[in-house]
C-alpha cells in the first residue's frame, strides 16, 4: 500500500541524512519540491552570487525559477542555446560564488555522495571554491552503498541524462553504461564527497522523485 513504501521512505531518507551528518555535511530531509524551494531560498541571501551546476533536479522542483525571481546575481549553467564557450564562461564563476547549487547522482546510506562528471565543472565546485554548496537530492537517489551508487549511475542517471543532452553515446540507445569512448561521453571524472570539515555543504534530501 501506500502508505508503507512512504514510511520505507521515510526511514532511508532518515538513515541517509543522519549518516550525512556523522560525516560532517549539513543535511535536510524535505516532504517535497515546494519544502526543498523554501530551504534554499532560507540560506541565500539578498545580493549573493549563485550559480548552479546544471541539474534536472533544479529544474522539475522549481528551484531555478525561485532563484530567478531573488535580488541575487545569478549565473545558471542552465541556459537553453548558449554556446560551449558561453558556459564554460559561466561555470567558471562558482569557484568566487557565495552559493553553488548541484545535484548528486546517488547518495548512500553510509552518507557518502557520489557523481560522475564529463566536464568536471560540477564536481570541482562541490569540492573546492563556493563558499557554501548546496545538493538538492531526490529520495530515489538512495543506495545501499558505493557499488550500488555506481550501478545506479551506469543504468540510471548517465543514460537519461545522455537522451536528455541529444549524446550520441551507447547508454543513450541500450539504456545502460558501455564504458565507451565516444565523444560524447559523460562519465569521465568519477568523485565521492566521504567527509566535510570546512562546513560547506548541505544536502537536501526531498521525499520526491527529482532528476535522474
Amino acid at each position: 500500500m501506500v502508505e508503507n513504501k512512504q514510511k520505507l521512505i521515510d526511514i532511508q531518507c532518515e538513515q541517509c541524512k543522519n549518516a550525512l551528518t556523522v560525516n560532517g555535511f549539513h543535511a535536510e530531509i524535505a516532504e517535497d519540491a515546494e519544502a526543498a524551494c523554501r530551504i534554499v531560498n532560507d540560506i541565500i541571501k539578498d545580493g549573493d552570487v549563485v550559480c548552479d551546476g546544471g541539474s534536472q533536479t533544479l529544474l522539475e522542483s522549481g528551484i531555478i525559477t525561485m532563484l530567478e525571481q531573488r535580488n541575487i546575481h545569478f549565473h545558471s549553467h542552465n541556459r537553453p542555446f548558449a554556446s560551449r564557450a558561453e558556459s564554460d564562461a559561466e561555470a567558471r564563476k562558482a569557484f568566487s560564488a557565495d552559493v553553488f547549487l548541484a545535484s548528486a547522482n546517488a547518495i548512500t546510506l553510509n552518507g557518502e555522495i557520489i557523481n560522475v562528471d564529463g566536464h568536471g565543472n560540477r564536481v570541482s565546485a562541490m569540492i573546492f571554491g563556493p563558499k557554501k554548496v548546496i545538493l538538492v537530492v531526490g529520495y530515489q537517489k538512495i543506495t545501499a552503498d558505493e557499488a550500488s551508487a555506481f550501478e545506479r549511475i551506469r543504468r540510471i542517471a548517465a543514460p537519461a541524462n545522455c537522451i536528455r543532452l541529444h549524446r550520441e553515446t551507447p547508454c543513450a540507445k541500450l539504456g545502460t553504461c558501455r564504458d565507451c569512448h565516444s565523444k560524447d561521453r559523460i562519465c569521465s571524472s568519477y568523485v565521492k564527497l566521504a567527509y566535510d570539515n570546512e562546513n560547506r555543504i548541505t544536502v537536501i534530501i526531498v521525499k520526491q522523485d527529482l532528476g535522474y
